[in-house]
């Protein structure tokens, strides 16, 4: 079963109307633990195989553990809300930092494309709606950016050229190459003010 949720999440085009079509960018980070990733999709994706299940897991970026008291109560208020109105996904706290992760536990034996499919579209609409809860649909929209500037920056670095770049935003990303040439340019005058700033 591990090689074929793999090979689901790796194979497809960036036309697809269903998620888990989307080809994946795939790696293993860890005995029976994968990162996966796509351009078009705000998260990262943790694919876990475990005794039988498949663990998807997407951390949020929100950590409990520094909050004040009033703080935590809220959100752990809005998580148990959440967990109660949505099927198939549950908001848990992980990690030291207490961080609130979405998950979705998935049983090897009866798993279908169909069910991989919804667990995947299931995860990002909890947490759009778990930042939208919160009140933080401006701090995550910001952190997606910050995520599409690294793949662009990582791309730079690699030595893409400007057409390759424009053609990953438009194909890969969905931006319209107005839109694409406008965040390349700006990428490209942060990283001139950056080098400056070492001079």
């Amino acid at each position: 079963m591990n090689t074929q949720v793999l090979e689901w999440l790796r194979a497809g085009n960036d036309d697809a109307e269903d998620i888990v079509d989307l080809p994946w960018n795939v790696r293993q980070v860890g005995e029976n633990h994968y990162v996966a990733e796509h351009p078009k999709i705000p998260f990262l994706l943790n694919v876990i195989f475990m005794d039988g299940f498949v663990r998807l897991a997407v951390p949020s970026g929100i950590e409990t553990i520094a909050m004040r008291l009033e703080e935590k109560v809220k959100v752990y208020h809005t998580l148990l809300i959440l967990n109660e109105r949505m099927n198939l996904l549950k908001f848990t706290l992980s990690g030291m930092n207490d961080e609130v992760t979405l998950r979705v536990d998935l049983d090897e034996k009866s798993l279908g494309k169909d069910e991989f499919n919804d667990a995947l579209t299931a995860l990002l609409v909890g947490m759009n709606v778990l930042m939208d809860s919160l009140g933080l649909t401006q701090e995550f929209q910001e952190i997606v950016f910050e995520r599409l500037a690294l793949m662009v920056f990582e791309r730079m670095q690699n030595g893409a050229s400007e057409r390759e770049i424009i053609e990953f935003l438009t194909k890969k990303v969905g931006m319209s190459k107005e839109d694409a040439e406008a965040l390349l340019a700006e990428l490209k005058k942060a990283v001139r003010e950056d080098e400056r700033g070492y001079i």
